[in-house]
């Protein structure tokens, strides 16, 4: 009969250390996440500059914009 703690054992991770490689890829990465929330809030910033007449075309409101344009940048 096994018990709970050899059927449900965990493995163990060693940590590697960081290679260059691994540097270079988290700032490539982190590069690609700053343009990405520069480009959001980018359109945001149009979408608040459009008229009421424009943001009807879209089938939003003004208060629609303003919500949007609060909104926080996930991760």
């Amino acid at each position: 009969m096994t018990t709970i703690r050899m059927t449900y054992s965990r493995k163990r991770r060693y940590h590697r250390p960081l290679s260059l490689t691994g540097i270079c890829f988290s700032a490539v990465s982190l590069l690609e996440q700053l343009i990405w929330q520069r480009e959001k809030r980018r359109s945001r910033v149009a979408l608040l500059a459009l008229t009421d007449e424009q943001l009807k075309d879209l089938a939003l409101s003004r208060a629609d914009a303003y919500r949007e344009m609060k909104r926080r940048f996930q991760v």
